[in-house]
């Protein structure tokens, strides 16, 4: 049997709060390059709202997500302080970390960062995609609705039109659905707790960001757009007094659980685990780089004082200098590698 060595993995989250931060601009950059156009929101008012948070009726929250201290993912989110509701904008991992085993840790970081900074949480809602494998779900949306799932969000069967991500983006008026969880596991929704998140989250998260991006013509055409969307989830919920909220055993194919509306397994699975490099190549490269170097620095001192012996440039007075070339080159080699991260 083969020697067994020690494997190890580092998950950690880390908070931005200045564009001017370099990690930022890495984590922005896989949130830039894995957001489909309709669902994404422009990364210049993410970075104005990165700079700016104080005083607004929401917290926004951004997140750096780290495997093996590298930067994998992106976490975006604002805490609505009115209902005490956490709505997730972006959770993104990049293409080769999409996998339970990594998100779930990482998730985990971010709920302990709340809790240890006594954010008072009654909710977690995140919007998401209930369209089918055939109607070209965005990769985001299938692998946020698959991980929450596992973490107790129920799915809250009501019409939830996302509105416009700003005045002209008209691809992202999408029908989806919210996703939510408690601290208690929930099976049903009161309509009037649904519909004052949903105030909150229209009021308090979407008008608030893009009033800074808009003249006040755009902000009054934006607060009608936003009434015609309360007024569809209104007429939705007319005769509810109660929303049953879905969850895995749902019926409804267009919540991925039957064949036809599920990703191919091959392809979309997030089974499985990271890219992860051995150290043992590096081990073995150290081990032969250090002989080597010391035979060679000795081979070139001593081949050097042969030469300038041999054409009396030099005498034997010159032999310890030589030694101490040699030497040298062999301490500080041995130096170098034993102070090299493995």
């Amino acid at each position: 049997m083969g020697k067994s060595e020690k494997i190890s993995a580092t998950y950690s989250v880390r908070r931005y709060t200045s564009s001017l931060d370099q990690e930022f601009i890495r984590a922005l950059k896989i949130y830039n390059d894995t957001v489909s156009t309709e669902t994404k929101t422009d990364t210049r008012e993410i970075t104005y709202f990165v700079d700016n948070t104080d005083d607004r009726p929401r917290e926004m929250y951004f997140f750096g997500l780290y495997y093996n201290s590298k930067i994998i993912g992106y976490f975006q989110c604002g805490y609505l302080k009115q209902t005490k509701t956490l709505i997730i904008d972006y959770i993104i991992l990049g293409n080769e970390y999409n996998h339970n085993s990594i998100f779930y840790p990482l998730f985990s970081l971010v709920q302990q960062y709340f809790s240890d900074n006594l954010v008072d949480i009654d909710y977690y809602v995140m919007e998401i995609s209930i369209r089918s494998l055939e109607e070209n779900v965005d990769k985001e949306s299938y692998y946020s609705r698959k991980w929450l799932t596992s973490e107790d969000f129920r799915i809250i069967n009501v019409p939830y039109p996302q509105p416009l991500l700003g005045i002209s983006n008209y691809e992202s008026n999408l029908d989806l659905r919210l996703m939510i969880k408690s601290s208690h596991t929930l099976s049903s929704i009161k309509v009037s707790t649904f519909m004052s998140i949903v105030n909150d989250i229209y009021t308090n998260h979407y008008i608030d960001w893009y009033s800074e991006f808009m003249n006040q013509d755009e902000i009054s055409d934006y607060k009608e757009h936003i009434n015609e969307q309360l007024n569809k989830i209104k007429e939705s919920i007319k005769d509810k007094q109660v929303i049953e909220l879905n969850s895995i055993g749902s019926k409804d194919c267009e919540y991925y659980l039957s064949e036809k509306c599920q990703y191919n397994s091959i392809k979309m699975s997030t089974a499985g685990f990271a890219p992860t490099s051995s150290s043992r190549p590096k081990r073995i490269l150290k081990i032969i780089s250090i002989p080597a170097i010391i035979i060679l620095s000795l081979a070139l001192s001593v081949g050097t004082y042969f030469i300038l012996n041999a054409t009396k440039l030099i005498n034997e007075n010159f032999a310890p200098f030589f030694n101490a070339i040699a030497s040298t080159v062999t301490g500080l080699t041995v130096f170098f590698f034993s102070n090299k991260k493995d």
